[in-house]
């Protein structure tokens, strides 16, 4: 009875334990996507700022008319 006793806080622990190392990972992908999303979100507002810089830029205006 006491061997019972010891080894079902042990299981629940192991339990416990695979449990949340499955969402931590789950967590880790999940970020993971996030961040490469801003990464390609962060790259596409540089090119396009780099676009509006450059087409309203006084000088391409006055060449533009």
């Amino acid at each position: 009875m006491k061997k019972i006793l010891f080894f079902i806080p042990i299981i629940f622990l192991i339990i416990a334990t695979a449990f949340t190392k499955n969402s931590t990972k789950k967590l880790d992908k999940k970020i993971f996507n996030i961040k490469e999303n801003i990464r390609v979100l962060e790259d596409k507002y540089e090119l396009i700022l780099l676009d509006y810089n450059y087409l309203t830029s006084p000088k391409k205006l006055m060449e533009y008319q």
